[in-house]
């Protein structure tokens, strides 16, 4: 495919299958608990309504508050151009070490919102947020780091495709999955770590973070909100394809779909089942994470 067709693609299913991918997991989840729940398509009318509000912004705010929704929205776009997500190959050149710092860019462009509005909320909000990604991204970087060297590359286009059918791979991959998965989770302040349905801010990580945020502004941070499930969960389903055989293009971007919403599925069945864990237990949590990076590492090393 040239590059040309190949960004086309990526920025139409940038553009629908975040939003998409947010409404089946509500409707999904209300239907399995007997709600009739929102319109597939609600993402779609809530950001284009927001798009079109006024916005309120505090007296305290300064340049920093306008500009971060966009600065972390475009550190997503970036990503999502430079990662296979979707099984085909990304427009972009990008490697392991550049994903995960601009994905943290994004992280710190809304924590620094939420301490420029000088509410209190935003405040913990931040701090939470902050301490959350401080062990999250070490368990992301080694289980990266231990598919890059076992791939030879730190190319995320390489990575993702080198396909090594065997026993080995296979434990490698469930091990790596497993630590990204509660890494992401906590990435995207679901549950456990956190309840996106909940209301009370004392408790509350994500949502809190966007109290002071209103109109178009508010609408990109959801949007970006999103577009990251979608980039991580497309992430995983490409490490998951890892041990199988190399599909071809087309067969590899159907799979990629379906383990995405197989992905949803998953969160969906964990947010109706579990409860929230107190903020004290969620650090024990996060080691299981690290520790299973830290294993995915010592299981190449033994490999040599």
């Amino acid at each position: 495919m040239t590059s040309i067709l190949l960004l086309f693609l990526y920025l139409i299913h940038a553009a629908l299958l975040p939003l998409l991918l947010v409404g089946f997991i509500r409707k999904s989840k209300a239907r399995l608990q007997g709600r009739t729940g929102p319109p597939l398509l609600q993402p779609f009318y809530d950001v284009a309504k927001l798009l079109r509000k006024g916005e309120t912004t505090s007296s305290t705010t300064t340049f920093v508050f306008a500009w971060a929704p966009a600065v972390g929205l475009g550190a997503i776009m970036a990503a999502l151009l430079m990662t296979p997500w979707i099984g085909l190959p990304a427009p972009l050149p990008g490697d392991v070490i550049l994903f995960v710092y601009v994905m943290a860019l994004a992280k710190f462009s809304t924590g620094l919102s939420a301490l420029d509005t000088g509410s209190s909320f935003g405040a913990f909000a931040a701090s939470r947020e902050a301490a959350i990604s401080v062990q999250t991204e070490p368990a992301i970087l080694l289980s990266m780091a231990a598919l890059a060297v076992h791939s030879h590359s730190s190319s995320l286009t390489i990575l993702l495709r080198s396909h090594h059918p065997g026993m080995h791979e296979a434990v490698l991959v469930l091990v790596v999955i497993v630590a990204l998965w509660i890494a992401v989770i906590a990435e995207l302040s679901r549950m456990p770590v956190d309840d996106p349905t909940t209301h009370l801010e004392l408790t509350m990580v994500h949502e809190a973070l966007l109290l002071e945020n209103s109109g178009p502004n508010l609408a990109l941070m959801e949007y970006a909100a999103a577009a990251r499930t979608a980039l991580l969960f497309g992430l995983m389903a490409q490490i998951v394809l890892l041990p199988f055989p190399a599909p071809p293009i087309a067969l590899n971007y159907v799979l990629s779909i379906v383990l995405i919403a197989g992905a949803a599925l998953v969160l969906i069945v964990i947010e109706s089942t579990i409860v929230k864990l107190r903020w004290r237990r969620i650090p024990n949590l996060l080691s299981f994470s690290v520790a299973a990076g830290v294993l995915a590492c010592l299981l190449v090393a033994l490999r040599g």
